[in-house]
């Protein structure tokens, strides 16, 4: 056979496979020139839906404090109320502020998180809002004799185990860590 035709039918098979091996990793090269933009993207709309839900829990954890409710009770009544005998209507009225600190824009918040995921986050936002929820209720039970904020006024630790604002705030720590972790691309650390 004659040496040019032996050459053309081996490098015809090799140029094919060279041929093909540059189409394919031209097209991950290209994937992945589209790809890390959007995955920036992606990534920046986490942050941010993560940064509004934390800031709407904190607020909400913020104005929902003991604290928080009966300095708001207080001045709205007067400063001689206090060592007069109001503390029981100051109390009451803490009560009241409570179970009125709104809770929508932690609703809203959420909503964006559970969009933007993953699951994982999106799960320990819902716990969030479940303590939140719970928080309220409390509030609204607040001034009924067994009530759990009644034993916490009062100075007691409730039946119940531990207050819903302080699981609350918990859960808020929790949905911190694991947002970090999952923004920085780390596993969660468990203390």
């Amino acid at each position: 056979m004659d040496p040019a035709v032996v050459a053309t039918l081996i490098s015809t098979p090799v140029s094919v496979l060279a041929a093909a091996a540059s189409y394919a990793a031209g097209r991950v090269q290209g994937r992945a020139a589209y790809n890390g933009p959007v995955d920036a993207v992606r990534r920046q709309h986490q942050r941010d839906a993560y940064t509004g839900f934390l800031a709407a829990a904190n607020a909400y954890a913020s104005q929902t404090t003991w604290n928080s409710c009966f300095e708001e009770a207080h001045s709205a009544m007067g400063i001689d109320s206090f060592f007069e005998d109001g503390r029981d209507e100051i109390e009451r009225r803490a009560v009241r502020v409570r179970a009125t600190v709104p809770i929508k824009p932690l609703y809203g918040a959420a909503a964006a998180v559970s969009l933007e995921g993953p699951d994982q986050v999106a799960v320990l936002a819902n716990d969030v809002i479940h303590y939140a929820d719970q928080v309220r209720d409390e509030a609204k039970d607040g001034n009924r004799p067994g009530s759990a904020f009644r034993a916490l006024v009062e100075g007691r630790q409730p039946d119940a185990g531990l207050p819903a604002h302080l699981r609350m705030t918990q859960a808020i720590d929790a949905f911190t860590a694991a947002a970090r972790s999952h923004l920085n691309g780390t596993k969660p650390s468990h203390a």
